[in-house]
């Protein structure tokens, strides 16, 4: 018997690729984070990848909060709170 496996992507997983991904590409700058309950905060963002050494080759390791500083306060976002990034 041979097992079937099927690629599973749900629209949630998606989300938070999205999400992920403009982290990535602002990391560093100045954003403003749209949070889930409605609240905004701006500030310089942090998120930083790892690079897996082993299996898999080339393989990433993405944290699961991003780090905003706001002023001298450093927060923790979990990237299923984030509503929006962007810059500014």
């Amino acid at each position: 018997m041979t097992a079937t496996y099927h690629s599973v992507t749900s629209a949630f997983d998606e989300y938070l690729s999205t999400i992920r991904d403009q982290a990535i590409a602002l990391n560093g700058t100045t954003v403003s984070v749209g949070l889930i309950g409605g609240q905004t905060l701006a500030g310089t963002l942090t998120y930083i990848t790892e690079t897996l050494t082993g299996w898999p080759a080339g393989g990433s390791q993405w944290p699961n909060a991003l780090t905003l500083t706001v002023s001298t306060k450093v927060h923790k976002i979990r990237l299923d709170h984030v509503s929006s990034l962007g810059q500014g």
